[in-house]
C-alpha cells in the first residue's frame, strides 16, 4: 500500500475509534483539542521568538497531549460503562484541561512579549507564584 494512503486510512481508523470510545465529539472536548492545538502553535512561536526551538521539547509537548486525550477517553469510557452516567465527569476533566491549556496559551502570550495585564496576576495566583507580575 502506498504511504500516504496508509497514513490517511490509519488515522482515520484512530479518529473513527477515538469517536467512538468517547461516544462523539461533544463540545467541551472539541474545545479542549482545539485549545491544544493553540497552545501548540503558540508554543512553536514563542520558542521560534526566543530562539529556543527545540524537535525534542516539540514531540515530548505532542506526547503529553496526546496521553491527556487518551486519559479522557479513559475517563469518559469508565464513567459511561462502569456508572452508567452520561459523561458529567468526563466533561469536568475535559474542563480542567482546558482551563490548563488556556492558561498555558497565556503564558505563552508573555513569552512573545504580549502585555497580559490583570491575566498575569491571574496566572500567579493559579501557579502559587503570588503577585509575580510578567
Amino acid at each position: 500500500m502506498d504511504k500516504p494512503i496508509f497514513l490517511k486510512t490509519a488515522i482515520g481508523a484512530f479518529g473513527a475509534f477515538f469517536s467512538w470510545v468517547v461516544g462523539g465529539l461533544g463540545l467541551a472536548f472539541t474545545i479542549l483539542l482545539g485549545l491544544m492545538l493553540l497552545d501548540y502553535v503558540t508554543g512553536l512561536m514563542a520558542g521560534y521568538i526566543r530562539k529556543e526551538l527545540n524537535s525534542r521539547k516539540g514531540i515530548a509537548g505532542l506526547v503529553r497531549k496526546t496521553y491527556i486525550i487518551i486519559l479522557v477517553g479513559c475517563v469518559y469510557m469508565i464513567e459511561i460503562s462502569v456508572l452508567k452516567s452520561n459523561g458529567v465527569i468526563g466533561d469536568g476533566v475535559v474542563i480542567a484541561y482546558s482551563v490548563i491549556e488556556f492558561l498555558s496559551i497565556v503564558e505563552n502570550g508573555g513569552k512573545l512579549g504580549v502585555p497580559l495585564g490583570p491575566l498575569a496576576n491571574v496566572i500567579s495566583a493559579v501557579k502559587g507564584k503570588g503577585g509575580e507580575n510578567r
